[in-house]
């Protein structure tokens, strides 16, 4: 399965794609797409920089 790390950190910190989504700029759908299929390493580092936004604003408790 692609990228299992990164969707297990979204289920870790209880997460939802929109908010992560938002975070990066970019479309819910958009991130759905991304993580079906091995992403580069660019992006990887930017979706969990997204994720440690999202959790560092304290919108989700772990």
């Amino acid at each position: 399965m692609a990228n299992t790390e990164i969707k297990n950190l979204i289920k870790k910190h209880r997460l939802f794609r929109y908010e992560i989504a938002e975070a990066m700029g970019i479309s819910e759908g958009y991130l759905s797409t991304l993580l079906r299929k091995p992403l580069k390493e660019d992006m990887e580092q930017r979706l969990k920089e997204a994720i440690n936004e999202v959790l560092s604003k304290g919108e989700r408790d772990e």
